[in-house]
């Protein structure tokens, strides 16, 4: 063969070569590349909280500020949709009204028939009912006061009148008032303090405080707890269904009081000189008392469905107990707190719990094992008699 000829056949095998070594490359995947290692970050500062600050959007907007004389007889009814109203008293016939608001509301206040009506209205081209108001209201002492609302939080203070507050969503705080008091809420806390007269609480899913208050306490909740302090009630109602009840201060004579609860425990206090006669009934929980009260016979303070009752002094007064799954407990003294009861709780549990250690550290060296007798001296083996030959 020529060399020209086979120059020309070597070089088209190794062209051949090429191109199948470039078609199975673009075939195969490529080959992972290491990623450069990542450099270490400097730790970052920790942020500092934000500090907030008291006030929200109505603080900055236009107020309202308005006082009309008044004449003896005359009441304040207002009526807001949602916002906080602070009712205070002072010597002076006459009421002002002080309102934190937006643009698009204007506060009517009007006196007509004995009545000062206090409302918040929209503006002109404005729709829907008026926003979040906040009214701070001064009132002379003996004006009675009437507030409504839906989202409505009321604190009054100073007055000596009549106070009826009803509102869906918000805590009412009552200190003053007499004659007739009424404070009604659903998902709101009430307190109640140095009042007389009538008074009549009731709210659902919250508690209810009644501090200083002289004359007929109504108290009704669901979801919630009672208390009763420091009062001289004539006469007391209060019904709980999911919460505990503490009632303490004397009775009157002739005086009913009635404490029921289903899921809560009772405590009253009825003085070392207590003067009533004291009917219990419970289901499902215990009775103590500080009294020496010795239970009909056959009956444990722990049996359930228990029904009986006891006579303090001369039994002037009617105390009526009743409680469907909780403890009842009658003191002569001064109510603990639930802090000192739980701490009572966990005192009487560690005192239980030392008892029970002391007990089984003492029956531990009963429980042992006596020692094993001192080996005997060895058992010569027996021997066996020859097998007899064939």
């Amino acid at each position: 063969m020529p060399a020209r000829s086979v120059l020309l056949a070597a070089l088209i095998a190794t062209c051949a070569l090429t191109f199948a070594a470039a078609l199975a490359g673009a075939d195969a995947p490529a080959a992972p590349q290491a990623k450069p290692a990542a450099a270490p970050q400097p730790p970052q500062p920790a942020q500092p909280p934000v500090q907030a600050r008291p006030g929200g959007p109505e603080s900055q907007t236009p107020q309202s500020d308005q006082t009309v004389d008044v004449a003896k007889g005359t009441r304040l009814v207002l009526s807001n949709q949602a916002g906080e109203v602070s009712v205070r008293a002072w010597d002076r016939d006459a009421v002002r009204v002080q309102a934190n608001h937006s643009s698009r509301e204007r506060i009517d206040v009007q006196t007509a028939d004995n009545t000062v009506r206090v409302r918040a209205r929209t503006t002109s081209g404005s729709r829907g009912p008026a926003g979040l108001i906040d009214f701070t209201i001064t009132v002379p002492r003996w004006m009675p006061v009437n507030l409504t609302g839906t989202y409505l939080a009321a604190d009054i203070q100073g007055t000596s009148a009549e106070v009826n507050v009803e509102t869906v969503g918000g805590d009412i705080t009552l200190k003053g008032g007499s004659g007739a008091v009424t404070l009604r809420s659903i998902e709101g806390e009430i307190r109640v303090e140095n009042s007389s007269g009538k008074v009549q609480a009731s709210t659902v899913n919250d508690s209810i405080t009644i501090v200083g208050v002289s004359g007929d306490v109504v108290t009704e909740t669901v979801n919630g707890d009672v208390v009763v302090a420091n009062s001289k009630a004539s006469s007391l109602e209060v019904s709980t269904v999911n919460g505990d009840v503490r009632f303490e201060g004397p009775t009157a004579d002739r005086g009913t009081y009635r404490i029921t609860t289903h899921n809560g425990d009772i405590r009253v206090s009825l003085g070392a000189r207590a003067n009533a006669t004291v009917f219990v009934r419970t289901f499902g929980g215990d009775f103590s008392s500080d009294f020496p009260v010795t239970l009909p016979g056959g009956m444990s303070s722990r049996d359930g469905n228990k029904r009986f009752n006891f006579t303090l002094g001369a039994g002037a007064a009617r105390v009526e107990l009743q409680s469907f799954q909780g403890d009842i407990h009658v003191a002569k003294g001064a109510l603990r707190n639930r802090e000192q009861e739980r701490e009572d709780a966990r005192g009487r549990k560690r005192e239980v719990e030392r008892r029970r250690d002391w007990a089984s550290a003492s029956i531990a060296p009963l429980a042992r094992e006596a020692p094993a007798p001192p080996p005997g001296p060895p058992v010569p083996p027996v021997p066996r008699a020859p097998r007899p030959r064939e």
